[in-house]
């Protein structure tokens, strides 16, 4: 695992994912073309300190507008009609691993759990990992939430969680040599009762 996280264009079924970060690789910033600053009413539901225990954020929330990740010609179709608006993200840093903590706007609930269904759907998962095995997890201290742990394309130990919280889809996203599934259910719980299973309107 490199030293720094990173936005990997090419990650798989995540806004954000860490794909393969390597120590020399660049972590997004304001001079990015793509990004602008996070809207207040979206950047408070991601991950706070420790909330994924051992992480913390190490960079300014940012907001793009494009696609969340490289997507085939039927996946960027459905995110067109699922009213997709921006994706915030924002990476993290421990002792022991590296995350990314986003969140996917859309104009209504229906258009946040179609594409939801999507991202984790085994068409999807494929698209972006070809050659890896996952493991697939529920969540039930968060409705709806669910998550699952894998390689990344580079052999990274990696594990993401999806939940929808009205017209977002909140995604916590993990590399780290150690477990992954208690430290993404309890991110999620953490965000999901700090803010109330709301999202901004």
């Amino acid at each position: 695992m490199g030293s720094r996280p990173c936005r990997a264009a090419g990650a798989v079924l995540v806004g954000v994912l860490l794909a393969g970060c390597g120590a020399d690789a660049e972590r997004p910033g304001p001079t990015d073309a793509t990004t602008t600053a996070a809207p207040t009413d979206v950047d408070r539901f991601l991950l706070q300190p420790d909330e994924v225990p051992g992480l913390a954020p190490v960079a300014s929330p940012f907001t793009d507008p494009g696609e969340p990740f490289d997507l085939p010609d039927d996946g960027a179709e459905l995110l067109e009609r699922s009213g997709y608006v921006s994706t915030t993200y924002q990476t993290a840093q421990g002792p022991h691993g590296a995350g990314v903590s986003s969140v996917l706007l859309f104009e209504s609930e229906a258009g946040a759990r179609d594409w939801m269904a999507y991202e984790i759907s085994d068409e999807a998962l494929h698209h972006q990992l070809p050659d890896s095995t996952i493991t697939r997890f529920e969540v039930s201290e968060v409705p709806g939430a669910t998550g699952w742990t894998g390689p990344d394309l580079h052999g990274n130990a990696i594990g993401n969680i999806y939940w929808t919280q009205g017209r977002c889809l909140l995604i916590i996203s993990i590399e780290t040599k150690g477990p992954r599934v208690r430290p993404l259910t309890t991110g999620a719980q953490a965000i999901y009762e700090r803010t109330g299973g709301t999202c901004p309107d």
